[in-house]
């Protein structure tokens, strides 16, 4: 009896698409491009030129298991094992929230401010010695709380943000990733992990202070995490999403002390719930220890950043 012939990967490409769409699955074609580029080795730039090639048994077993997972709720990331934030490639799996699009543009944010902090430094130099270098100078020390998968602290070393950058978190598990991201990236010499149990700067030693601070700490209320995604709420550490009643726990601390660790001129980055913006600022505010208070919106329009200098 003739066997059937294998599907090439434009039928199955087709197939999956319409099944991830039956499934309510965001952009479907795309995820059906990259589950099939992960079964079949094949780099998804390249699956329209392989379209006509038939898929192997083996891709077809490991495309099935994928696949499964995926409509049970995991994930894409996950299943990938890795996750693009700006220039760095991180290791992705429940041990830490995969960071979202959000937190690369507060990356932006602070970069837009040291290179500014920078410029600034720069011209008052160049009117005292002609012929002063322009570059962009990264500011000498950067605080990361609630680091998770380190991909803030990696970026602000790897894109030349800070020299030297400690990330705190009060996940083990989150911090064995962080340091395997940090190994994959080569910042080992540049960026230093600690682990805290509630009060992130319990971590600190004595007499040690920051040219920035920057935190994306948990935000999410105990009414709303009931009401996450799937994918969200059973596959992704609760621990990294609970902010407790309102949402402000650790945000409270950190507008409380974040002054003391801030050297003169330094700054307060901080990623909250599009709803929280307004309690952050006020909390800041009501503190007197800050000035230049400014309230953000992310790419989709949402309130999003609020950011401080000490005052």
């Amino acid at each position: 009896m003739k066997r059937p012939e294998a599907p090439d990967l434009r039928t199955v490409l087709r197939a999956l698409t319409r099944e991830l769409e039956q499934a309510e699955i965001e952009s479907p074609a795309v995820e059906a491009e990259r589950l099939v580029a992960h079964a079949t080795g094949v780099e998804r730039p390249r699956l329209a030129l392989e379209a006509g090639s038939s898929l192997s048994a083996d891709a077809a077993i490991k495309l099935t298991r994928l696949v499964e997972r995926r409509l049970g709720g995991e994930p894409l990331q996950h299943l990938e094992g890795s996750t693009q934030f700006r220039s760095l490639v991180l290791s992705a799996d429940s041990r830490a929230l995969i960071p979202r699009p959000e937190t690369e543009q507060l990356v932006g944010l602070i970069k837009r401010w040291v290179r500014d902090r920078s410029t600034t430094r720069e011209a008052i130099r160049t009117v005292m010695r002609p012929g002063a270098r322009r570059d962009f100078e990264p500011v000498p020390t950067a605080l990361d709380i609630g680091t998770g998968s380190g991909a803030i602290a990696l970026s602000m070393a790897g894109e030349g943000i800070a020299r030297s950058v400690i990330g705190v978190d009060a996940s083990a598990e989150a911090l064995e990733q962080a340091c395997e991201n940090r190994e994959a990236a080569g910042l080992t010499e540049l960026v230093e992990f600690r682990l805290v149990i509630s009060d992130p700067f319990q971590a600190l030693h004595s007499g040690e202070a920051f040219s920035l601070i920057v935190a994306n700490p948990p935000y999410v209320t105990d009414r709303e995490l009931a009401d996450l995604p799937r994918e969200i709420r059973e596959f992704e550490p609760i621990q990294a999403l609970s902010g407790g009643e309102d949402g402000l726990d650790l945000l409270r601390l950190i507008a409380a002390r974040a002054y003391e660790y801030l050297e003169e001129s330094g700054a307060l980055f901080l990623e909250t719930g599009s709803e929280q913006t307004g309690a952050v600022s006020d909390l800041l505010s009501s503190s007197g220890r800050w000035e230049q208070i400014t309230v953000r919106r992310d790419l989709a329009g949402r309130f999003r950043f609020v950011t401080a200098m000490r005052a």
